[in-house]
Protein backbone atom coordinates (compact mmCIF):
# COMPACT_ATOMS: atom_id res chain seq x y z
CA UNK A 1 0.00 0.00 0.00
CA UNK A 2 2.93 2.36 1.18
CA UNK A 3 4.47 1.69 -2.07
CA UNK A 4 1.24 2.55 -4.48
CA UNK A 5 0.82 5.84 -2.50
CA UNK A 6 4.57 6.35 -3.11
CA UNK A 7 4.08 5.83 -7.38
CA UNK A 8 1.04 7.34 -7.37
CA UNK A 9 2.80 10.87 -5.36
CA UNK A 10 5.64 10.33 -7.95
CA UNK A 11 3.38 10.40 -10.81
CA UNK A 12 1.59 13.94 -9.47
CA UNK A 13 4.78 15.44 -9.20
CA UNK A 14 6.06 14.29 -12.50
CA UNK A 15 2.95 15.66 -14.19
CA UNK A 16 3.57 18.89 -12.45
CA UNK A 17 6.96 19.21 -13.17
CA UNK A 18 5.36 19.04 -17.15
CA UNK A 19 2.79 21.06 -16.47
CA UNK A 20 5.31 23.65 -15.72
CA UNK A 21 7.47 23.14 -18.63
CA UNK A 22 7.31 25.50 -21.90
CA UNK A 23 4.13 25.03 -24.11
CA UNK A 24 3.10 26.26 -27.66
CA UNK A 25 6.44 26.70 -29.28
CA UNK A 26 4.85 28.08 -32.78
CA UNK A 27 2.31 30.03 -30.40
CA UNK A 28 -1.04 31.27 -30.36
CA UNK A 29 -3.29 33.68 -31.88
CA UNK A 30 -6.33 34.86 -30.09
CA UNK A 31 -9.41 36.19 -32.18
CA UNK A 32 -12.56 35.50 -29.96
CA UNK A 33 -13.57 35.26 -26.42
CA UNK A 34 -14.48 31.63 -26.63
CA UNK A 35 -10.58 31.02 -27.26
CA UNK A 36 -9.51 33.01 -24.37
CA UNK A 37 -12.60 31.82 -21.97
CA UNK A 38 -11.24 27.37 -22.85
CA UNK A 39 -7.87 28.48 -22.88
CA UNK A 40 -6.76 25.96 -19.37
CA UNK A 41 -9.08 23.90 -20.80
CA UNK A 42 -7.93 23.62 -24.06
CA UNK A 43 -4.17 23.63 -22.86
CA UNK A 44 -4.03 22.24 -19.27
CA UNK A 45 -0.59 23.54 -17.29
CA UNK A 46 0.37 25.61 -20.03
CA UNK A 47 1.75 28.66 -18.25
CA UNK A 48 5.30 29.26 -20.15
CA UNK A 49 4.61 30.60 -23.95
CA UNK A 50 7.27 29.64 -26.12
CA UNK A 51 5.88 31.59 -28.83
CA UNK A 52 4.80 34.73 -29.71
CA UNK A 53 1.00 35.65 -28.60
CA UNK A 54 -1.42 37.60 -30.73
CA UNK A 55 -4.61 39.12 -29.00
CA UNK A 56 -6.39 40.57 -32.04
CA UNK A 57 -10.27 39.76 -31.71
CA UNK A 58 -11.73 43.19 -32.97
CA UNK A 59 -15.26 43.21 -31.38
CA UNK A 60 -15.05 39.86 -30.06
CA UNK A 61 -12.56 40.00 -27.18
CA UNK A 62 -13.48 42.23 -23.95
CA UNK A 63 -11.63 40.62 -21.45
CA UNK A 64 -8.77 38.47 -20.77
CA UNK A 65 -9.12 36.65 -17.52
CA UNK A 66 -8.75 33.67 -19.53
CA UNK A 67 -5.35 33.96 -19.52
CA UNK A 68 -4.47 34.48 -16.02
CA UNK A 69 -2.36 31.28 -15.93
CA UNK A 70 0.37 32.69 -18.11
CA UNK A 71 4.03 33.41 -16.56
CA UNK A 72 5.76 33.83 -19.38
CA UNK A 73 6.10 34.66 -23.03
CA UNK A 74 8.76 33.47 -25.03
CA UNK A 75 8.22 35.01 -28.03
CA UNK A 76 6.24 38.77 -28.91
CA UNK A 77 2.82 39.62 -27.65
CA UNK A 78 1.01 41.78 -29.93
CA UNK A 79 -2.18 43.33 -28.62
CA UNK A 80 -4.10 45.22 -31.92
CA UNK A 81 -7.21 46.14 -33.38
CA UNK A 82 -9.30 45.28 -29.60
CA UNK A 83 -12.63 47.47 -29.86
CA UNK A 84 -13.86 46.86 -26.57
CA UNK A 85 -11.08 45.73 -24.90
CA UNK A 86 -10.86 48.37 -21.52
CA UNK A 87 -7.77 47.26 -19.87
CA UNK A 88 -5.40 44.03 -19.76
CA UNK A 89 -6.31 42.20 -16.63
CA UNK A 90 -5.77 38.87 -16.57
CA UNK A 91 -2.31 38.77 -17.78
CA UNK A 92 -1.61 39.23 -14.41
CA UNK A 93 0.95 36.80 -13.81
CA UNK A 94 3.10 37.50 -16.61
CA UNK A 95 6.67 38.74 -15.59
CA UNK A 96 8.42 38.07 -18.61
CA UNK A 97 8.33 38.77 -22.64
CA UNK A 98 11.37 37.41 -24.69
CA UNK A 99 10.76 39.35 -27.56
CA UNK A 100 8.77 42.48 -28.75
CA UNK A 101 5.38 44.32 -27.12
CA UNK A 102 2.77 45.64 -28.98
CA UNK A 103 0.02 47.34 -28.20
CA UNK A 104 -1.79 48.72 -30.80
CA UNK A 105 0.02 49.26 -34.09
CA UNK A 106 0.66 51.88 -36.97
CA UNK A 107 -3.73 51.24 -38.77
CA UNK A 108 -5.28 49.66 -35.80
CA UNK A 109 -5.30 50.79 -32.30
CA UNK A 110 -7.34 49.36 -28.89
CA UNK A 111 -10.01 52.00 -29.08
CA UNK A 112 -11.07 51.39 -25.70
CA UNK A 113 -7.97 50.57 -23.80
CA UNK A 114 -7.83 53.31 -20.92
CA UNK A 115 -5.36 51.58 -18.78
CA UNK A 116 -2.25 48.46 -19.34
CA UNK A 117 -3.42 47.51 -15.64
CA UNK A 118 -2.84 43.10 -16.19
CA UNK A 119 0.50 43.80 -16.25
CA UNK A 120 1.70 44.43 -12.97
CA UNK A 121 4.05 41.60 -12.62
CA UNK A 122 5.48 42.33 -15.61
CA UNK A 123 9.71 43.66 -15.26
CA UNK A 124 11.60 42.21 -18.49
CA UNK A 125 10.69 43.22 -22.12
CA UNK A 126 13.66 41.32 -23.99
CA UNK A 127 12.51 43.07 -27.32
CA UNK A 128 11.29 46.52 -28.49
CA UNK A 129 8.66 48.36 -27.13
CA UNK A 130 5.72 50.22 -29.22
CA UNK A 131 2.67 51.81 -27.57
CA UNK A 132 0.40 52.79 -30.68
CA UNK A 133 -3.00 54.17 -31.51
CA UNK A 134 -4.37 53.69 -28.27
CA UNK A 135 -7.24 56.03 -28.34
CA UNK A 136 -8.28 55.92 -24.72
CA UNK A 137 -4.95 55.34 -23.50
CA UNK A 138 -4.67 58.49 -20.56
CA UNK A 139 -2.09 56.67 -18.35
CA UNK A 140 0.75 54.31 -17.77
CA UNK A 141 -1.09 52.38 -14.89
CA UNK A 142 -0.31 48.56 -14.98
CA UNK A 143 3.86 49.11 -16.00
CA UNK A 144 5.24 49.73 -12.33
CA UNK A 145 7.40 46.68 -12.21
CA UNK A 146 9.00 46.92 -15.64
CA UNK A 147 12.61 47.88 -14.78
CA UNK A 148 14.30 46.47 -18.38
CA UNK A 149 13.51 47.15 -22.35
CA UNK A 150 16.14 45.38 -24.72
CA UNK A 151 15.48 47.10 -27.56
CA UNK A 152 13.15 50.30 -28.78
CA UNK A 153 10.63 52.33 -26.40
CA UNK A 154 8.36 53.99 -28.56
CA UNK A 155 5.08 56.25 -27.54
CA UNK A 156 3.32 56.91 -30.82
CA UNK A 157 0.10 58.84 -31.49
CA UNK A 158 -1.92 58.25 -28.17
CA UNK A 159 -3.91 61.12 -28.20
CA UNK A 160 -5.38 61.43 -24.68
CA UNK A 161 -2.08 59.80 -22.97
CA UNK A 162 -1.74 62.39 -19.99
CA UNK A 163 1.70 61.15 -18.33
CA UNK A 164 4.10 58.09 -18.16
CA UNK A 165 4.54 58.38 -14.41
CA UNK A 166 4.49 54.43 -13.95
CA UNK A 167 7.88 54.03 -15.61
CA UNK A 168 9.71 55.15 -12.63
CA UNK A 169 11.21 51.74 -12.55
CA UNK A 170 12.58 51.39 -15.54
CA UNK A 171 16.19 51.59 -15.65
CA UNK A 172 17.30 50.16 -19.00
CA UNK A 173 16.26 50.14 -22.55
CA UNK A 174 18.74 49.27 -25.21
CA UNK A 175 18.14 51.01 -28.07
CA UNK A 176 16.16 54.62 -29.55
CA UNK A 177 13.21 56.51 -27.06
CA UNK A 178 10.63 57.79 -29.74
CA UNK A 179 8.06 59.96 -27.87
CA UNK A 180 5.88 60.98 -30.89
CA UNK A 181 2.20 62.53 -31.22
CA UNK A 182 0.90 62.19 -27.87
CA UNK A 183 -1.32 65.45 -27.92
CA UNK A 184 -2.02 65.60 -24.38
CA UNK A 185 1.16 64.33 -22.42
CA UNK A 186 2.95 67.03 -20.63
CA UNK A 187 5.68 65.84 -18.21
CA UNK A 188 8.70 62.90 -18.80
CA UNK A 189 8.14 61.87 -15.24
CA UNK A 190 8.30 58.96 -15.36
CA UNK A 191 11.44 58.22 -17.46
CA UNK A 192 13.92 59.46 -14.47
CA UNK A 193 15.86 56.20 -14.08
CA UNK A 194 16.55 55.01 -17.22
CA UNK A 195 20.43 54.47 -17.04
CA UNK A 196 21.36 57.39 -20.34
CA UNK A 197 24.55 55.35 -21.36
CA UNK A 198 21.47 52.52 -22.18
CA UNK A 199 19.98 54.67 -24.76
CA UNK A 200 21.07 55.11 -28.14
CA UNK A 201 18.89 57.71 -30.64
CA UNK A 202 16.48 59.90 -28.81
CA UNK A 203 13.26 61.56 -31.01
CA UNK A 204 10.87 63.63 -28.88
CA UNK A 205 8.56 65.66 -31.33
CA UNK A 206 4.72 66.55 -32.14
CA UNK A 207 4.14 66.08 -28.48
CA UNK A 208 2.23 69.58 -28.74
CA UNK A 209 1.61 69.76 -24.97
CA UNK A 210 4.68 68.36 -23.55
CA UNK A 211 6.61 71.07 -21.80
CA UNK A 212 8.65 69.60 -19.07
CA UNK A 213 11.68 66.79 -20.32
CA UNK A 214 13.94 67.47 -18.41
CA UNK A 215 14.13 64.53 -16.61
CA UNK A 216 17.86 63.35 -15.21
CA UNK A 217 18.00 60.47 -18.04
CA UNK A 218 17.44 63.18 -20.65
CA UNK A 219 19.44 65.74 -19.12
CA UNK A 220 22.64 63.47 -18.81
CA UNK A 221 22.02 61.44 -22.11
CA UNK A 222 22.11 65.40 -23.71
CA UNK A 223 25.45 65.41 -22.22
CA UNK A 224 27.19 62.50 -24.13
CA UNK A 225 24.46 61.30 -26.64
CA UNK A 226 24.69 57.70 -27.84
CA UNK A 227 23.24 58.38 -31.30
CA UNK A 228 20.61 61.09 -32.86
CA UNK A 229 18.62 63.94 -30.75
CA UNK A 230 15.69 65.45 -32.60
CA UNK A 231 13.53 67.77 -30.59
CA UNK A 232 11.07 69.55 -31.86
CA UNK A 233 7.73 70.57 -31.99
CA UNK A 234 6.54 70.32 -28.23
CA UNK A 235 5.22 72.94 -25.66
CA UNK A 236 7.61 76.08 -24.85
CA UNK A 237 10.14 74.74 -22.61
CA UNK A 238 10.81 71.10 -24.93
CA UNK A 239 10.49 72.55 -28.26
CA UNK A 240 14.22 72.38 -29.47
CA UNK A 241 17.07 70.76 -27.88
CA UNK A 242 18.85 73.98 -26.29
CA UNK A 243 15.09 74.30 -24.40
CA UNK A 244 15.69 71.12 -22.71
CA UNK A 245 18.90 71.66 -22.00
CA UNK A 246 18.82 75.16 -19.99
CA UNK A 247 16.00 73.33 -18.33
CA UNK A 248 18.05 70.78 -16.92
CA UNK A 249 19.92 74.18 -14.81
CA UNK A 250 17.16 75.98 -13.95
CA UNK A 251 16.34 74.37 -11.01
CA UNK A 252 19.79 74.59 -9.55
CA UNK A 253 21.05 77.38 -10.96
CA UNK A 254 17.80 79.72 -9.28
CA UNK A 255 19.12 78.58 -5.78
CA UNK A 256 22.63 80.14 -6.23
CA UNK A 257 24.21 83.82 -7.40
CA UNK A 258 25.75 83.50 -10.61
CA UNK A 259 29.54 85.62 -9.25
CA UNK A 260 32.86 84.41 -10.97
CA UNK A 261 34.28 80.77 -9.94
CA UNK A 262 36.47 78.77 -12.49
CA UNK A 263 36.97 74.97 -12.90
CA UNK A 264 39.55 73.11 -14.94
CA UNK A 265 38.74 70.33 -16.29
CA UNK A 266 35.05 71.18 -17.18
CA UNK A 267 33.84 68.49 -18.63
CA UNK A 268 35.80 66.23 -15.74
CA UNK A 269 36.27 62.66 -14.56
CA UNK A 270 38.15 62.66 -11.85
CA UNK A 271 39.64 65.62 -10.03
CA UNK A 272 38.68 69.48 -10.70
CA UNK A 273 40.68 72.46 -9.69
CA UNK A 274 38.33 75.45 -8.03
CA UNK A 275 39.81 78.90 -8.51
CA UNK A 276 37.62 81.59 -6.92
CA UNK A 277 38.26 85.50 -7.37
CA UNK A 278 40.43 87.45 -5.06
CA UNK A 279 41.82 83.58 -4.05
CA UNK A 280 40.02 83.35 -0.74
CA UNK A 281 40.10 79.67 1.09
CA UNK A 282 37.37 77.86 0.13
CA UNK A 283 35.22 76.67 2.99
CA UNK A 284 32.67 74.32 1.45
CA UNK A 285 32.04 72.65 -2.19
CA UNK A 286 28.31 71.67 -2.79
CA UNK A 287 27.69 70.11 -6.36
CA UNK A 288 23.98 69.44 -7.21
CA UNK A 289 21.98 67.13 -9.73
CA UNK A 290 19.51 68.80 -12.15
CA UNK A 291 17.27 68.12 -9.83
CA UNK A 292 18.53 70.60 -6.99
CA UNK A 293 19.41 67.34 -5.01
CA UNK A 294 22.82 67.32 -3.24
CA UNK A 295 25.13 64.67 -4.70
CA UNK A 296 28.29 65.88 -2.89
CA UNK A 297 29.50 67.87 -0.36
CA UNK A 298 33.11 68.43 0.36
CA UNK A 299 34.41 70.35 3.36
CA UNK A 300 36.89 71.75 3.76
CA UNK A 301 38.23 71.98 0.17
CA UNK A 302 41.90 72.58 -0.75
CA UNK A 303 40.93 73.87 -4.24
CA UNK A 304 40.37 70.02 -5.33
CA UNK A 305 37.89 68.15 -5.67
CA UNK A 306 37.18 64.19 -6.45
CA UNK A 307 34.12 64.03 -8.41
CA UNK A 308 35.17 60.33 -9.39
CA UNK A 309 32.12 58.88 -7.60
CA UNK A 310 30.04 61.16 -9.73
CA UNK A 311 27.87 59.36 -12.49
CA UNK A 312 28.07 61.16 -16.26
CA UNK A 313 25.91 64.28 -16.29
CA UNK A 314 24.97 67.70 -15.81
CA UNK A 315 25.47 69.63 -12.72
CA UNK A 316 26.04 72.68 -10.72
CA UNK A 317 28.46 73.50 -7.99
CA UNK A 318 28.62 76.10 -5.64
CA UNK A 319 31.34 76.91 -3.64
CA UNK A 320 31.55 79.05 -0.15
CA UNK A 321 34.16 80.92 1.12
CA UNK A 322 34.06 83.63 3.97
CA UNK A 323 32.70 86.52 2.18
CA UNK A 324 30.69 84.92 -0.74
CA UNK A 325 28.39 81.97 -2.64
CA UNK A 326 30.12 80.96 -6.19
CA UNK A 327 28.49 78.65 -8.45
CA UNK A 328 28.80 77.38 -12.00
CA UNK A 329 27.82 74.45 -14.40
CA UNK A 330 29.90 71.20 -14.05
CA UNK A 331 29.73 68.22 -16.72
CA UNK A 332 30.99 64.59 -15.72
CA UNK A 333 31.68 62.27 -18.57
Amino acid sequence: MKKLILILALIAISQRVVFSQGCLPEGIDFTTQEQIDNFQTNYPGCTEIEGDVWIEGNAYITNLYGLDVITSVGGDLYIFGNLYLPDLTGLNALTSIGGDVIIGDSFVGNVNLGTLEGLNSLTFIGGNVHIWVNSALISFNGLESLTTIGGILEINFNENLTEISKLANLTSVGGSILIIYNYELTSLEGLDNINPGSITDLSINQNFSLSACDVQSICEYLVAPNGTIEIHDNAIGCNSQAEVEAACLTSVEEKISNEEISLFPNPATSFITINVNEGLPIEEAIIYNHLGQKALVVAPVNNTVDVSGLKPGIYFIEVITSESHAGTKLVIE
